[in-house]
């Protein structure tokens, strides 16, 4: 495997997949990705999680860097790290669908994933409902 993640320009030694196996370092991003793709698995799966919760773990199962994923969806990579360090999202309109886009989530698991699910379903409630008014015939 090392041979395999080096060939990938992706330098690791021995002792450093021991400590991944052992449990006693993660590896960096572009580590988990290249060993997702040399193990032929899925990064989520090496993650040891079924489904993605947070935006940063949604990012992750669909292997995009956070720089490129920002350059993706036409935002700052600071502003994007921000919004995955607080757990809450500030995009703009085309920011948001393009987020969507990029990671197949539609608005409810973004809501849920920035922990605002409760946020979304409140301001849906509170939202005025159309009234009919006497004249509408």
């Amino acid at each position: 495997m090392t041979e395999h993640m080096n060939a990938c320009g992706v330098p690791v030694t021995l002792s450093l997949v021991q400590a991944w196996e052992a449990g006693e370092h993660r590896p960096a991003e572009n580590q988990l990705f290249v060993l997702a793709d040399v193990l032929w698995c899925r990064t989520k799966d090496l993650m040891g999680i079924e489904t993605p919760r947070t935006l940063r773990e949604h990012r992750l199962a669909r292997q995009f860097s956070a720089a490129k994923l920002a350059r993706s969806i036409g935002m700052d990579t600071a502003e994007y790290e921000r919004a995955e360090e607080r757990n809450r999202w500030t995009g703009n309109g085309q920011q948001t669908a393009a987020l969507l886009r990029m990671l197949d989530l539609t608005p409810l698991q973004l809501a849920e994933a920035t922990g605002q699910g409760g946020m979304a379903e409140s301001a849906s409630s509170s939202a005025p409902q159309p009234t009919r008014g006497r004249g509408g015939r």
